[in-house]
């Protein structure tokens, strides 16, 4: 059965006439310490192709089931939901992502978005803009400035998971054993080398960026 959205005020604003640069800083929620990037992304961008930015950021390489929401947190009864393709076949009434432009939501420096990836193992991010820049013709329209630790493997475990593989992978870490608070005895024997966090490589990550989204302020 399709989820039913209840009725709640807009928190969408009108679209900017002139497209500016949006710094914005996505986070993981539940990370210890944050997994983070550092984002600079055309405000004429919409929430389908932010999806696909964090996915190159973050390394979500399965482009899984996921939503994006507005409101004071993710799960506040205010929060207004915008969901993919496959939730809008599905018959769920909430905002196409689609439909919806970043210049919309962050307007202002502090305004916050959540984004959840893999409705299964649930990765939320939380997205604040922290300010502007004027673009021009050799702006790229997506680009990752900064970021901080290795990027998860796309597969089943969530951040437990990844917390685990972290600590064990990490040969300067002082206590180890402390990864054997994140983990099951099954997620330890189920090991492979794709569940080891990916090296977070920004240049290959930008390369990918640019080629998605090009430079300069038009989308057609």
């Amino acid at each position: 059965m399709a989820e039913i959205q209840p009725p709640c005020p807009s928190h969408r604003g009108p679209r900017r006439k002139r497209a500016t640069t949006l710094r914005v800083q996505a986070t993981v929620i539940g990370t210890d310490p944050p997994l983070a990037r550092l984002l600079e992304v055309s405000s004429e961008l919409f929430l389908n192709d932010l999806h696909e930015v964090l996915g190159w950021c973050f390394g979500w390489v399965g482009r899984a089931d996921h939503e994006f929401r507005c409101g004071t947190a993710f799960d506040a009864p205010d929060a207004e939901r915008y969901v993919d393709a496959v939730a809008v076949a599905r018959g769920d009434s909430a905002t196409p992502e689609s439909q919806v432009r970043l210049d919309e939501i962050l307007r202002s420096p502090g305004d916050a978005l959540f984004y959840l990836y893999d409705l299964t193992d649930t990765w939320p991010h939380r997205l604040v803009l922290e300010g502007f820049a004027s673009r021009t013709a050799k702006t790229p329209r997506a680009y990752c400035a900064d970021g901080i630790r290795d990027c998860p493997a796309d597969v089943p475990g969530g951040i437990p998971r990844y917390e685990y593989w972290s600590r064990r992978a990490d040969p300067f870490d002082d206590n180890s054993f402390a990864a054997f608070d994140y983990v099951t005895p099954e997620d330890i024997t189920t090991h492979t080398e794709d569940s080891e966090p990916t090296p977070f490589v920004i240049e290959e990550i930008n390369y990918g960026l640019a080629r998605q989204f090009g430079y300069g302020r038009d989308l057609t």
